[in-house]
């Protein structure tokens, strides 16, 4: 099967060619916030370098989030796009888990993390237990201890401190020594900074090299959902959004919304002037 992930959830993007068995094609970059003026180029080029057309392909995934509202949304939105036009599977994947996945070999709880600004991070909390098959082909299997949730760095500390007992059962470590908490993914230095304070030797963290996306990690979530039968419909996938994005109010509008100088016409209250104004 033959699949093409989308990754432009921060200003760190990735995007891949992938098969069950082989990487065709793969790009890791900087995008900052140029989401949808370089995530078609890159598409193209890759393709036209890979010598695939777009209908050859079997599938598409993409990571719905969160992270940044723009660069989220051009992914999902390119996904949707080809995925309805080409009428091929589609399967969103959350970026969060994305990141996550790429530290399953550690033995203890994983807390992917990306800066949401405003001193808080998105994040979500992990566990891994490795599974070989009659072959003795190793795998991982995924169990998402937290919903997906905002949260400053102490109430996250003060989330993984109380996870220590349920994770011991998951585990099944019983009465031994809980291991560190292993925080990845996209954090700043300040960040990084208020979760040691508050975590001290529970805490370990993943280099922000190692823990850069890529979308070949996606691909292969987005193959074991296909092959487990489940897909998402491209006319009702949203992005995952922790936060509304922040809109500001045109400046040619805002004499109409809500100013207390701007006058109100006889029998028209300012509930309907300002529903006016944005309708144009």
């Amino acid at each position: 099967m033959l699949l093409l992930a989308l990754d432009t959830s921060t200003r760190q993007a990735s995007i891949a060619l992938c098969s069950e068995d082989d990487v065709y094609n793969e790009y890791s970059w900087r995008i900052g916030n140029n989401h949808s003026v370089e995530l078609l180029t890159r598409i193209e080029r890759m393709m036209v370098e890979s010598k695939i057309a777009l209908p050859q392909l079997d599938a598409i995934a993409v990571a719905t989030g969160p992270g940044s509202f723009n660069g989220i949304r051009v992914a999902v939105a390119t996904a949707k796009s080809l995925a309805f036009v080409l009428k091929k599977p589609l399967v969103g994947v959350s970026t969060l888990d994305i990141i996550a996945v790429q530290q399953q070999y550690w033995h203890g709880p994983v807390y992917a993390l990306i800066e949401a600004g405003r001193g808080e991070l998105y994040s979500a909390c992990y566990a891994f237990e490795a599974i070989a098959d009659s072959a003795g082909k190793l795998s991982y299997q995924m169990q998402r201890l937290s919903d997906y949730a905002l949260l400053s760095p102490a109430l996250i500390a003060a989330y993984a401190r109380e996870q220590v007992t349920t994770w011991s059962k998951v585990s099944g470590s019983g009465e031994q020594p809980m291991p560190p908490f292993l925080f990845c993914g996209e954090i700043s230095a300040a960040s990084h900074q208020a979760l040691l304070d508050e975590m001290q030797e529970q805490a370990l963290f993943v280099d922000r090299l190692q823990a850069i996306r890529r979308a070949s990690v996606l691909a292969s979530l987005a193959l074991s959902r296909l092959h487990a039968g489940q897909q998402d419909d491209p006319l009702l996938l949203e992005p995952l959004y922790l936060r509304r994005p922040s809109i500001t109010t045109s400046q040619r509008k805002r004499p109409l919304l809500g100013n207390p100088e701007s006058e109100t016409p006889p029998g028209q209250s300012q509930t309907e002037r300002e529903q006016g104004a944005l309708r144009h």
